[in-house]
């Protein structure tokens, strides 16, 4: 069973259209937009609009402590480390997921 987790703190459950595993359409519709797939904590993915921060959709809090996200001082480590590495953003702030997600089996998703 997956789930949407909405910015505004709703959450809902959800059964792909097909009773199997989502289709690509239907991820995008989920998401509004083109889709970006990220590990969560406990094993799950998380189906998310791989353009969400760049159109400025609303941080999304709870789907945000799913994701491990590097620290700032773990990211300013990596930079220093390694010279191959462009960050995009301000590595002294906590990334963060923004806009709605669907998290599921990595099986749910085809």
């Amino acid at each position: 069973m997956a789930t949407i987790y909405y910015t505004d703190g709703r959450s809902e459950e959800r059964q792909p259209a097909n009773g199997h595993d989502f289709e690509l359409k239907e991820l995008q519709q989920i998401v509004g937009g083109y889709i970006e797939v990220l590990p969560t904590k406990d094993g799950r993915i998380m189906v998310c609009n791989e353009e969400s921060k760049l159109e400025g959709l609303p941080r999304n809090e709870q789907a945000t402590t799913l994701i491990d996200f590097p620290s700032p001082g773990e990211i300013r480590a990596m930079l220093a480390a390694r010279h191959d590495i462009i960050f995009v953003g301000d590595p002294d702030e906590p990334d963060y997921v923004a806009g709605d997600v669907l998290v599921c089996e990595s099986s749910e998703v085809k």
